[in-house]
């Protein structure tokens, strides 16, 4: 027999675990590395209906920066960039050719793009609306379920009412913290790309300062008579 104070208490942490849940997939969706899971909300149009990617493509991901989508069939190609580009216009596409059973196969592969500053700004923010977006929904939640579970606990003993009590205080605790790590994550995860955009761009000026020098140099030593 499920106690209905039992009954309030597991819903209460199924409503919690579904809003956490969703900010993760959300932040996920900021791609800031290639996840599989952005490729969920993509919806591909074909012959006038709809499909869901997994219908009509596999993916693969064969590093942080790059996701790849291997069509069905081939006359799907076009479609399925038009549908992954409507959800993340964000993202590089490119068309290659690579051997599948030794014979020559079309897909498309996704590029993340850089995190320059701009885009390290646009991330944060996003990742700060989520949050707090979550945040209310928690609260809001164990507000409702309090009255809940306080009016299934009425006529309870002390001891019962404490040991709920004391269980709905931790499941409350316990998403708040899950959703404040996923957060400092995804903003960790953020930093580190624009320390890399940072680095890989100071040394792209720094080859290219040294090639200038070194074609300076080629044209002074062409311009230089013998004496």
């Amino acid at each position: 027999m499920v106690y209905p104070a039992e009954k309030v208490l597991n819903e209460f942490e199924k409503v919690l675990d579904g809003y956490t849940g969703l900010l993760t997939c959300r932040l996920l969706n900021l791609c800031v590395k290639a996840h599989p899971i952005a490729l969920i909300p993509v919806r591909v149009e074909l012959w006038g209906e709809e499909k869901d990617f997994e219908e009509v493509a596999d993916c693969a991901i064969p590093d942080d920066d790059h996701i790849e989508a291997y069509p069905k069939s081939e006359e799907f190609l076009f479609a399925i960039g038009k549908g992954v580009l409507e959800v993340h216009p964000e993202f590089i596409m490119k068309e290659k050719t690579v051997k599948m059973g030794g014979q020559d196969m079309r897909i498309l592969s996704f590029k993340m793009p850089p995190v320059d500053k701009d885009r390290r700004d646009l991330l944060n923010n996003a990742v700060d609306a989520f949050y707090q977006e979550t945040k209310a929904q928690h609260d809001e939640t164990k507000a409702k379920y309090s009255v809940k579970i306080a009016d299934r606990l009425s006529d309870a003993s002390k001891e019962d009412a404490d040991n709920y009590k004391k269980r709905f205080d931790d499941a409350y605790k316990n998403n708040c913290d899950i959703a404040q790590q996923t957060v400092d994550d995804k903003k960790k995860e953020i930093e580190e790309a624009y320390q890399r955009y940072l680095q890989n761009k100071a040394t792209a000026e720094k080859a290219a300062k040294e090639q200038q020098a070194a074609e300076g140099e080629d044209v002074k030593s062409k311009l230089t008579f013998p004496s």
